[in-house]
Formats: C-alpha cells, structure tokens, sequence
C-alpha cells in the first residue's frame, strides 16, 4: 500500500504555529488587560484616587496600573473619538474632556499609588527583616510597621533608647555589637526618608572603626596605669604614651566621638600627672644647675595681672631655646631676682614674695617690684607690668 508522508517543512511549521498560540494564551492568561469600549468611562478612573490598592478599575488592579495603561486609555478614547455610535461632535468633546480633565489627575493618582506601593513594600521588607535577624531583641517598629526605635547596648549593664530623628547624635561607646545593629536601623531609617544618609554614612564608618579603636583604647588605658604606677618613668616611655594619647584624640575627632570615654579620661589624667612629675623633676634639677635656691622651683611669679605662672615653667623655657638664666641673689637692697639672657635682650627682674588675698596660705607668690632690661631700671607697676612680661617672654624664646 502506497504511503503519503506530510513535507517536514510544512509540519515544522504547523507545530511552531500550535506552540505561538499556546504561548499566547499562556501569557493572556497571566496578565490582566484593560476593558475598554466605546465611549471610553474616563471618569472611572476617579476611583484610583486613594482607594484600596487591591480593587480594580477597568480590570486592572489600582496596585498595578502604570502610566503605559493610561497611554492605553488615551489611544482608545482617541478611536472613540473617530468613529462611534453619536454625533462625531459629541464624541470629540467626550474623549478632549477626559484628555484635558481627567488624564492629569489620574496620571498623578498612579504615581502616588506607586509610592504606597513601594512604601508597602518597604515595610513588609523592613518587618521582615527585623523578624529573620537579633535585631527582634532590640528594635521596636510602630503600628504602621515603620522602624521607632531601638535599644542600644553599652557594656553589661548600660542601655539607651534612640530613635530615628536621634541617631544623628551617635551612639557613643556602644559595643560592637550595637553598632552594626545602629546601622542596619539606621538604613531601615533612610527607607522611609527618617534620617539622612549622612547619619547612615558616619554610623557606618564608626562601625568600622570601633573594634579596633576600643583595643587601641583599653592599650592606652592598661599602659598608663603601668607607667603611673612607676616612681620615675622614663623620658621615651612618656613620649610613646603622649603619642599614643595624641593618636587616639584624632581618631576620636575623626570618628565624631567625644573624648569622654571614662578608661581614656582616665589614662590621659594620668599621663598629665606624669608630665607634671617629670617637669618638676626636671625643674628642680634645672634650676639648681642655674644658681637658684632649691626652694625656688615650687614658686609662682607673677607675670601679669590674674596670671600668676610656676616659675619652673621660665626655667624650662630658657633651657629649651638655649637662652641664658640664671639666679640673682639679694644686693645691698635685699631684692633677689633673676636675669634672662638672649642674643637680643637681657631682662632682669626683682621680686618680693608676697601672698595674693584669698589665695593658699602656702603658695608663694614672687611679684615683679622693679626690673632692668638691657641695663636700664625701671619700677614695674601695674600699668607696665604687661610691658615688663613681654620683654621677659621675648628672652626666654631667644628672641
């Protein structure tokens, strides 16, 4: 029996043909379409003002119309227009009436139910968010599901509240563990236009920084306790400690964090404390190197009015910029005293001790009576006093 075979060419064809039309009706099938005849309904489109994002208007759901479906609605009302049951005046009218009266408002109703959207869609990302990570321990989100405030850890038993407008102060020396929880708030918070992305950005920088810095820190603190405790540290030693404190005082600056860390504070009195040692060690052996009396190095002298200085400072002074200083004792007049020397200058200045009213009983105060700059004397007084300390801090600069 003769058998009669269909061309491949022909059945390839049919079968793409079938395939294409299952394709369509599969992607009919998936997404809605507009109902539309003529005339076209413009005023239906009022509905998409405020409503339920979950109703439909003209089959579309308000969630999902975009301003191609409006351009769809224009273009149809516009074939209304050209032919069509009634008068072609009417039906002109008609479709310029919705161009003109109800397109802009409905183009404006769609972007702003596009917003509610992407706002329903941050909420629903933020919630989640909140539920799949330990930040459920310590953010509280408000009854619309938008991020209020959250819980800030610092140290074992320290806790504070922050909320969204108030995380542009920082957060202090939280743990660790808090700051990447403040960060990812703080993002959370810039979601929903509740704080800057300056906010976000310097929280995110400190986050970085602190695991780091509170090593640096406790370092600091345990080698200032090493060295306070030591009777005479070395010079080195307090140096590298100054430095250490100096480093950490522009990491903090840097980061926006206070200098109010307690262990810091702390530390940086003690390496104060240490200098002050070394100083008046330094003082008492500089001084006496110069001629002066031993009892002179915990004096003060009066340089200007309300300004009483330690007279180790001047002797330090001098000794660091090479001028020369050295002690005078009392004359026939019984004034002791003391000249500074420099290439340009020689100041010499008598005292009296005396006593400020109302101030320690045991404080020695050396007030400027008289003084002799460049080999003529003057009486110091209070209206040159000033005068008399300008020439006097001009020579122990070397000047």
């Amino acid at each position: 029996m003769k058998q009669t075979f269909l061309p491949i060419k022909i059945a390839n064809r049919s079968i793409a043909s079938i395939a294409w039309v299952v394709l369509c009706m599969t992607t009919a099938s998936a997404h809605a379409e507009l109902r539309l005849s003529c005339p076209v309904q413009w005023d239906q489109l009022n509905a998409l003002r405020g409503a339920d994002l979950n109703a439909s208007v003209m089959g579309i759901k308000i969630r999902d119309w975009t301003p191609e479906y409006l351009e769809q609605v224009r273009r149809k009302s516009e074939e209304c227009s050209r032919s069509g049951a009634g008068p072609e005046s009417l039906r002109r009218a008609e479709h310029m009436d919705g161009v003109s009266r109800v397109y802009p408002a409905a183009k404006q109703f769609i972007a702003e139910n596009t917003d509610r959207v992407q706002q329903e869609k941050t909420r629903d990302q933020i919630g989640s968010t909140v539920q799949q990570s330990d930040l459920k321990q310590v953010v509280i989100l408000d009854g619309k599901g938008l991020p209020k405030s959250i819980t800030i850890i610092y140290g074992p038993t320290g806790r504070a509240t922050k909320t969204c407008d108030t995380l542009s102060g920082g957060i202090g020396y939280a743990t660790a563990e808090s700051y990447g929880q403040a960060v990812q708030f703080a993002r959370m918070c810039q979601q929903v236009s509740l704080t800057s992305a300056a906010t976000v950005s310097m929280l995110e920088r400190q986050a970085a920084a602190v695991p780091a810095l509170y090593k640096a820190l406790d370092a600091f603190s345990d080698r200032a306790k090493q060295l306070g405790a030591t009777a005479n540290p070395a010079e080195g030693q307090l140096k590298e400690l100054e430095a250490q404190q100096q480093k950490l005082s522009g990491q903090l600056q840097a980061l926006q964090l206070p200098n109010n860390d307690e262990a810091f504070v702390a530390a940086s009195k003690t390496v104060t404390e240490l200098r002050d040692r070394a100083q008046t060690s330094a003082c008492g052996d500089q001084a006496v190197k110069a001629g002066f009396p031993a009892s002179w190095k915990a004096n003060y002298i009066l340089m200007e009015w309300n300004a009483p200085e330690p007279f180790c400072g001047l002797v330090q002074a001098a000794q660091r910029t090479g001028s020369q200083i050295r002690y005078l004792p009392a004359g026939l007049l019984g004034k002791e005293g003391f000249e500074v020397k420099s290439p340009k200058r020689t100041v010499q200045i008598f005292t009296q001790a005396d006593r400020v009213p109302g101030g320690e009983p045991n404080v020695k105060m050396m007030i400027p009576v008289s003084a002799k700059i460049d080999g003529k004397s003057t009486d110091v007084t209070r209206n040159n006093l000033r005068a008399v300390a300008a020439e006097l801090i001009a020579a122990l600069r070397n000047q």
